[in-house]
């Protein structure tokens, strides 16, 4: 038996990187921000390093802090954008790192 939620065994499970990123795009950001460590985990171990730095993106625009406007800094949405466009383009099965 596993310790894993279902929904991070999705995660386990995912046979190749575009399934990891179609993962990453869809799953709720809340499951990134409170299972962020076993999430990493996994995505190291299939040496997405792509996925790491998504992950790490993701993480640092939702727990920045925010201005007057209610919005991150640039910066920091800049990043975010960039590593999710990289994301995109791997879960449609481009330019994905390495094999599986």
């Amino acid at each position: 038996m596993t310790t894993l939620l279902p929904i991070i065994e999705e995660l386990a499970d995912a046979p190749d990187h575009a399934a990891r990123a179609r993962w990453l795009l869809e799953v709720p950001l809340s499951v990134l921000i409170r299972d962020q460590v076993a999430v990493n985990r996994l995505l190291s171990a299939a040496g997405f390093h792509e996925g790491l730095v998504y992950l790490a993106a993701e993480i640092s625009a939702l727990s920045a802090t925010r201005g007057r406007d209610g919005l991150a800094a640039h910066t920091v949405r800049m990043t975010r954008e960039h590593a999710r466009i990289g994301i995109q383009i791997i879960a449609r099965g481009g330019a994905e790192e390495g094999v599986g």
